[in-house]
């Protein structure tokens, strides 16, 4: 027989007896059976893998963030590491194009700028001995145009090198610039990817909670859709419990419950959560005044103290 109908089993005798006299009777006597039900955090990895470490036992009380398992982690950590080598090479590319030349190529255009200017002189001294001579009547025309030449192509290179070395020193156009700090944004973003694929191989509890079954041990093949443990937070216990319906109308989510059970402290509290907008075990012919009372609508309440309860456990619900 299901929870259900033990449930209905149990309060129908106190509905008979009512239906003999008033329909409404006082609501101290206003007693229902229920059982509490835990509403059970199947936790599963974000990943397929074999699960290496298991840190909990069934019936362990755990609390928020404590690690329970963890999958193998060997491929994320190399991939890791290859996202971080792959953000510092963007970083020293974007720096170098930001800073201009390497000090090696700077120093190497100076000297060729050294050089060129050194021939340069060597080219105009040459030229005005060459003239004096000419105009002496000593050189012959010929090595005058020669020299000429020497010294216009000697002050060329010398410009040459000049502007070589000022595009060394200068940084990368904007647009190099800008599409290296693109490649760094997007290296960033791999690695943070990287890094919460290997945090995903750790699972925490979100909430505490007591380990009510393992599904999966070390070494066997955990995902998205096979889960590792079932996981019972306090909060999640309710109990359930059904309210005839010449009684639905005294009855309001929000409505302070006191709840007992065998093995229960005194006095248990809670308060009705929930209301089905459906009856259970409905016939389908018209109703009678008798044939309302079969008519149960599922209830819950939480309680203020969920911890005191087990999945299952029968208990008695009076609305004062």
């Amino acid at each position: 027989m299901t929870a259900k109908g033990i449930a209905l089993d149990l309060f129908l005798p106190l509905l008979l007896v009512s239906c003999t006299g008033d329909r409404t009777p006082p609501r101290s006597a206003f007693v229902l059976q229920g059982y509490a039900e835990g509403r059970l955090l199947y936790l599963a990895p974000r990943t397929v893998g074999p699960v290496t470490a298991l840190s909990v036992d069934e019936g362990d009380r755990v609390e928020a963030a404590k690690m329970l398992f963890s999958l193998d982690d060997g491929t994320a950590q190399a991939r890791l590491e290859q996202a971080r080598a792959n953000l510092d090479a963007a970083r020293s590319r974007a720096a170098d194009l930001r800073a201009g030349g390497r000090k090696q190529d700077i120093a190497a255009a100076r000297e060729a700028v050294a050089q060129a200017a050194a021939a340069v002189k060597l080219a105009v001294e040459t030229q005005a001995r060459t003239a004096i001579l000419r105009a002496r009547g000593q050189a012959p025309q010929s090595r005058l145009d020669r020299d000429n030449a020497t010294l216009a192509q000697a002050r060329a290179v010398l410009k040459s090198q000049k502007a070589r070395l000022a595009l060394v020193r200068a940084p990368a156009r904007k647009d190099a610039i800008a599409a290296a700090a693109a490649q760094v944004k997007a290296q960033q973003a791999l690695l943070a990817q990287a890094k919460k694929a290997l945090d995903d191989l750790v699972v925490r509890a979100p909430q505490a909670g007591t380990v009510q079954t393992l599904l999966r041990r070390v070494g066997e093949i955990a995902g998205p859709t096979q889960p590792v443990l079932a996981l019972l937070p306090p909060g999640l216990v309710r109990v359930r419990f059904f309210v005839p319906e010449p009684k639905l109308g005294a009855v309001h989510v929000g409505d302070k419950v006191t709840l007992s059970c065998d093995a229960c402290a005194t006095g248990e509290a809670g308060h009705i959560i929930y209301i089905a907008d459906s009856a259970e075990f409905t016939p389908p012919e018209i109703f009678t005044m008798k044939e309302r009372a079969k008519l149960v609508y599922m209830s819950e309440a939480l309680p203020d103290h969920p911890e005191h309860f087990h999945s299952g456990q029968p208990v008695t619900v009076t609305l004062p």
